[in-house]
């Protein structure tokens, strides 16, 4: 949660925008695949992978959007992506990314 707006993933791979106080959906955006681990929410994006290995990124808006950006890590996302020290882990099935910002 954060400026006062949930996101959250369903297993069947539909990702949520509601508002946080009265639980009223503002968008949905389906991913095309199920999502296991929970979104994370930095430098205002938001992050949520899939098990196709996509990480989608969205703007922090209550806005219906589309991804500014999609990466695919090649295996299954299970788990949620972690920020620390300005490095960007995404755990996937056989193995653990570190991206580092510039």
């Amino acid at each position: 949660i954060k400026e006062g707006l949930l996101f959250i993933a369903d297993f069947s791979g539909l990702f949520h925008c509601v508002n946080a106080k009265t639980g009223k959906p503002l968008w949905t955006y389906d991913l095309l695949a199920s999502v296991w681990g929970s979104p994370l929410i930095v430098d205002g994006k938001v992050y949520i992978g899939d098990e196709d290995g996509d990480v989608a990124i969205f703007k922090l808006s209550p806005e219906p959007q589309e991804p500014i950006n999609e990466i695919n890590v090649a295996n299954s996302v299970y788990g949620a992506p972690v920020v620390v020290d300005n490095v960007l882990y995404v755990p996937t099935k056989s193995h653990l990314f570190a991206i580092e910002a510039e």
